[in-house]
């Protein structure tokens, strides 16, 4: 369920019928020069601002003040209106993009991610477990106060790229 409209259907479409021209101003980059100048004034020739309530002059410095401010929060509501009933769409068509669920070509892989993929549950797991496991003890005995850098995921790469290189070299 979403918020309520602050807007009656009348200033709905009313908004709704400057929708191009803001679209246009932003591709002008003329939106708040040109556009937003405009179509305030003339809403509030549209819809005049309401007299603040009771609280609103309470919390202001004067009676104008209060009417300021209440103008200023109306500007920004409009303004954020079209911001808003604009996102996601391509500029001009008004439709959104469509999704795009094609996956990417997948990356091809170095060969010590091949020779990991097809021997680290087989062969290296229980091994760089028991690595990980005495290299974390021995740095933590050695730099207490540090927090370590290293996680087990680079030491296994390393230590896999090693073992890699060593039987390549055999």
């Amino acid at each position: 369920m979403g918020r309520r409209k602050w807007t009656t259907d009348e200033q709905g479409t009313w908004l709704a019928g400057y929708m191009d021209q803001f679209i246009n101003s932003q591709q002008m980059k003329t939106t708040a020069k040109e556009f937003f100048p405009k179509v305030l004034k003339e809403w509030h020739k549209a819809w005049p601002v309401s007299d603040p309530t009771q609280e609103e002059l309470a919390g202001a410095k004067s009676p104008e003040d209060a009417v300021k401010k209440k103008k200023m929060k109306e500007d920004d509501r409009v303004k954020a209106w079209f911001h808003n009933h604009t996102r996601g769409q391509t500029f001009g068509s008004g439709s959104r993009g469509l999704l795009k669920l094609r996956t990417a070509k997948p990356r091809v892989r170095l060969e010590w991610q091949i020779y990991q993929q097809m021997t680290y549950e087989s062969k290296w797991k229980a091994i760089i477990d028991k690595e990980w496991s005495a290299f974390t003890k021995k740095w933590e005995a050695e730099n207490s106060e540090m927090k370590m850098m290293e996680t087990r995921f680079t030491f296994m790469n390393t230590f896999l790229q090693e073992k890699y290189r060593e039987e390549s070299d055999d």
